[in-house]
């Protein structure tokens, strides 16, 4: 469970990463789907399957408590999504995407920050014999 936890760690890492020094291919990517049910559907199932992989993986980890939340918060953000449609979404995507193009540099950060803290949190303590 351990090995999940770092895994979506590194994935949010590596967004922020992303973010921060190419965010064009995030967002020329989003932009280009913002129309399909395809990106709607993605947004739906990523957020389940990472609700329920940190829910399950959170009692392996040192914090079982906030990775719970978080589990909890990507659950809770797909039910959202489900219940403002398709159309709904796209119309989200299409009226606050160009706003957040300004806030990369905090997004990106603030995805490494959880990526990092993710993967700490389901990290092994060494100690040190002597």
């Amino acid at each position: 469970m351990k090995l999940i936890i770092k895994i979506i760690g590194i994935f949010i890492l590596l967004i922020g990463i992303f973010l921060l020094i190419k965010p064009e291919i995030i967002f020329n990517w989003i932009a280009d789907n913002a129309e399909s049910q395809s990106l709607y559907i993605f947004a739906i199932v990523i957020r389940i399957i990472l609700g329920v992989l940190l829910i399950i993986a959170a009692k392996g980890s040192k914090y079982p408590v906030f990775i719970k939340i978080f589990g909890y918060i990507a659950l809770i953000a797909a039910i959202v999504l489900i219940f403002i449609g398709e159309k709904g979404f796209q119309d989200m995507i299409t009226s606050v995407f160009p706003n957040i193009k300004g806030y990369t540099v905090v997004i990106g950060l603030v995805a490494m920050a959880l990526g990092a803290f993710l993967m700490y949190s389901v990290l092994e303590n060494k100690k040190v014999n002597n």
